[in-house]
């Protein structure tokens, strides 16, 4: 089944005339089965939530509406339902693949929906597309394409495919291209009347439009809408139901079962992009203190409650779109500005005031007069008893992106009857506790007087200085999206901002952390983790792209290839004497590890490893010699701690390391060996790899008789045993004592080094020695 429009965002908005709301269930499953559970799915993140018909707004049966639903769409259009708290930190239109677990019953089951699926594990595989930039080129640039569709085993009721249309040209259209200054000019384009029902319910969306899309041969592009009518009262069907485009642009799918201007209006609207406006509701306060959202409470607004009325598009709703001028007001401490503002039904002019706080909040006022589209305000067709005025809205996300502040709040008991919202004249409205004042001096038909002034504040902390002199918002670090917040640890203070943070202490001063490096250090548990407080800014310009910042502790260090890293002062400081990213070792590839045997520790780099101990310090651990150490097992292995550096430049290319229990040398004839310490100091006495001996080229082997072990070199090799110790055997004599059974034979382990005179070599046993005489080539043994 393959899908409407694949690997673009799919948000759904719903509209209910039943008091438990019907969401969409996927198509692959009735409402009663749960989708068939699969280990790994991969497909679109969608999000959809209930809206309520207006007789259901009315008898607040709805309250707690716009409780979002996630579903994964597969290209194929297969959807798998998901708990939303799962995936809220994806983006909504990205591409994901869930890792699922088992059925998940929640809330939304009761309202008749099949289980969700745990999401045990998500990878974000692409992000939403960006939008593109659409231009108007005829008089209809929204194209709408009608379809009259029966779900199954539904009669169709008495509309007729001309109402449809007449309403989506007539007062629909006019509305939206009044509201957007002619941006969006929808218009019927093509039409499909009754014909047979479909073969699936409204439980079905997707393919209930896909069979629409069908019999109109209609294909999704950008701006263009199938509206699908569907006869009123059909079981399982919503009031209405549109996905939620991503711009203004996006086109989209829709379905209502009424023909009323306000609710196609409504789902037309979420096609361009827009969530629903309700209401902000505090105690006693405007936006402080106990709070609740009232879902859909914005009578003033298409995207509120559908009913009679239509008032002209909120400014946050239209600056969203781009097509209203708001004057942008940016906090700054102890300003004072009046503005005169006109209506928001007017078409020229600033048409609203953005306030926007120090975190980036944005709240927008306008002024909303009986006139224009608002001219029922002042009229018996006002029957919800909503005031005119000046009003606040503020910029939200989620199902409610805009929220009607009450600037004369009631108490928790009043809040089901005050329908009241605007500013008095004279009278001021705090916002974000004082944040912004906002005073109405005074008001006309045409125009409103007000001043907008700002708190005056103590002067700039540390952190507010070292933000500044980065260039504040237009800076690296954007806005701020959080209040400065004191009582850390060593009496340091931090603030968070779009981009990443400014933290201080006494002793350290005021830092900034941000990317990548500011993740890793906050995974190391922040200031309070091993890493402390920052000593540097994040910065960034290394070799291969990297960054790195240095804290009291230790420094996080970071590069495309190998993530971000953290490592603590001991290790970091000899990985700066080798050069730090441009030395040997490269960039750290792994975070420093602690707990091993004698408190150690190891940091793995692209080019080798260090490893430390408290018996040994700190050593680099590089190339076949590392490899080496790796296969005996490590600092657990025989060999335990490197004791020292690696050193190379030995005969013919050699290079070697010391540890606890033995070295590793390697050659390029040989390769990577390791030895014994007790094995070692007989190589020693003999020259090391200098000596007749050479490089070893085989490992310490043990196992032998009595607790032996050996070690083959290139002249010669070592045996051991407890009750000899270790000593070399070479040449003629080594072949003789072979000969004799080795250590296995009568002459036992060798007892000593050879003794070179001056007629030959001698080497005693412990069964025996054996003489190698120069002048015959002959070896005996006496």
């Amino acid at each position: 089944m393959p899908s409407l429009r694949p690997s673009r965002l799919l948000v759904l908005a719903l509209a209910t005339a039943a008091v438990l709301p019907v969401v969409v269930a996927p198509p692959a499953a009735t409402a009663e089965e749960p989708p068939a559970a699969v280990e790994r799915f991969v497909g679109e993140l969608v999000q959809g939530y209930a809206d309520p018909a207006p007789a259901d707004v009315a008898d607040g049966a709805h309250e707690d509406d716009g409780r979002l639903l996630s579903w994964v769409q597969s290209d194929d259009g297969e959807t798998v339902r998901v708990p939303t708290e799962d995936v809220d930190h994806v983006e909504v239109g990205s591409t994901v693949e869930v890792t699922l677990g088992g059925a998940v019953v929640d809330e939304a089951v009761q309202e008749g929906l099949g289980p969700a699926q745990e999401v045990l594990a998500t990878e974000v595989l692409a992000a939403p597309e960006e939008p593109a930039t659409a231009s108007a080129t005829t008089p209809v640039n929204h194209p709408v394409t009608v379809v009259m569709l029966q779900p199954a085993n539904t009669s169709r009721d008495g509309v007729a495919l001309a109402q449809v249309v007449q309403a989506v040209n007539g007062p629909v259209a006019d509305f939206w291209e009044q509201q957007t200054r002619g941006a969006v000019r929808f218009g019927v384009t093509a039409t499909v009347d009754w014909g047979e029902p479909a073969t699936v319910g409204c439980a079905e969306p997707f393919e209930l439009w896909r069979q629409a899309a069908d019999r109109a041969r209609w294909t999704w592009s950008d701006n263009a809408h199938l509206l699908v009518y569907v006869p009123a009262g059909a079981t399982q069907c919503a009031y209405g139901l549109g996905t939620i485009g991503t711009w203004i642009g996006d086109g989209g799918l829709a379905y209502v079962t009424a023909t009323g201007t306000s609710v196609i209006a409504h789902e037309l609207g979420h096609n361009l992009g827009l969530g629903h406006s309700s209401a902000l509701q505090c105690d006693g306060s405007v936006d402080i203190g106990l709070c609740r959202v009232a879902p859909y409470q914005d009578h003033h607004d298409v995207m509120g409650v559908s009913w009679e009325q239509l008032g002209s598009l909120n400014a946050v709703h239209g600056a969203h779109l781009g097509v209203l001028a708001a004057h942008p007001v940016h906090w700054y401490a102890g300003s004072r500005t009046v503005f005169e503002l006109p209506p928001v039904s007017a078409t020229s002019g600033w048409q609203a005031i953005e306030l926007v706080s120090e975190d980036g909040t944005r709240h927008l006022v306008e002024y909303r007069s009986a006139s224009g589209q608002d001219a029922w305000l002042g009229t018996t067709a006002n029957r919800a008893g909503v005031d005119a005025g000046v009003q606040v809205r503020l910029a939200s996300e989620g199902a409610d992106t805009s929220l009607l502040l009450d600037a004369t709040p009631s108490p928790m008991s009043g809040w089901g009857s005050d329908r009241a919202h605007a500013v008095p004249v004279g009278a001021t409205v705090s916002v974000r506790d004082g944040e912004f004042l906002v005073t109405v001096e005074s008001i006309s038909p045409t125009m409103a007087r007000l001043l907008v002034a700002t708190r005056v504040s103590a002067p700039a902390s540390e952190i507010e200085r070292a933000y500044r002199a980065i260039g504040g918002a237009a800076g690296p670090l954007g806005r701020p999206v959080s209040a400065e917040v004191c009582g850390l640890r060593d009496g340091g203070c931090f603030r968070h901002f779009e981009r990443g943070s400014v933290y201080w202490s006494p002793a350290t001063g005021a830092r900034v952390v941000s990317g990548a490096v500011r993740d890793r250090w906050a995974a190391t548990g922040w200031e309070s983790g091993g890493l402390g407080y920052p000593v540097t800014d994040t910065v960034c310009g290394l070799r291969d792209g990297g960054c790195f910042q240095h804290f009291r502790g230790g420094s996080v260090y970071w590069s495309p290839a190998t993530g971000a890293r953290a490592l603590t002062t001991a290790l970091r400081n000899r990985w700066a004497e080798l050069g730090w990213e441009n030395g040997g070792l490269g960039y750290p590839v792994s975070d420093q590890v602690c707990g091993l045997p004698d408190s150690g520790c190891f940091v793995h780099f692209q080019g080798g490893s260090l490893y430390s101990s408290a018996a040994t310090g700190v050593h680099e651990v590089v190339g076949v010699l590392r490899d080496r150490w790796a296969a005996t097992g490590w600092e657990r292995g025989p060999l335990g701690y490197p004791g020292t550096h690696t050193v190379c430049g030995l005969l013919t290319g050699g290079c070697f390391q010391h540890f606890q229990g033995g070295s590793v040398y390697s050659s390029p004839a040989t390769g990577a060996r390791w030895i014994h310490t007790a094995l070692r100091a007989s190589w020693a006495a003999n020259g090391w790899e200098g000596g007749p001996l050479g490089y070893p080229r085989t490992d310490t082997l043990c196992g032998l008789r009595a607790g032996g072990c050996l070690q083959e070199f290139q002249g010669g090799t070592v045996y051991f045993s407890p009750a000899t110790g270790a000593y070399a055997v070479t040449g003629a004599i080594r072949g003789a004592w072979g000969a004799a059974g080795w250590e296995s034979g009568s002459l036992g382990y060798p007892a000593e080094e050879r003794r070179i005179t001056s007629w030959g070599v001698s080497q005693r046993f412990q069964g025996g020695t054996l003489v190698l005489d120069h002048r015959t080539g002959q070896v005996r043994r006496v």
